[in-house]
């Protein structure tokens, strides 16, 4: 049973990680249009907010990690890896909308 438990909890580690990375390189991608450029922001007010929420959301997980950085607890928190899919789906949306 602790050989099961310990391949579930290292493959969703590695799914995890998978997606983090993914949104990781989106969110700064997208920062550094966001947050840089206050002419896009102007010309696209509802995707920077959009952009901003998910931003605040992303930066929270950062800091719940950096608070505890045990990287099964953080990939195996309730809900870390559906919320890592939420964050890549409106990412993709963001930069869609570019």
């Amino acid at each position: 049973d602790r050989v099961k438990s310990w391949e579930k909890k290292l493959n969703t580690v590695v799914e995890c990680l998978d997606i983090w990375y993914h949104v990781q390189r989106k969110w700064m991608y997208l920062e550094s249009i966001f947050v840089g450029a206050d002419d896009i922001r102007m010309q696209l007010p509802e995707e920077a907010k959009k952009f901003d929420a998910t931003s605040k959301i992303f930066k929270g997980l950062m800091n719940d990690t950096n608070g505890n950085p045990n990287i099964v607890k953080a990939c195996c928190a309730d809900n870390r890896l559906d919320t890592f899919k939420d964050l890549s789906e409106r990412l993709d949306k963001c930069q869609k909308s570019l």
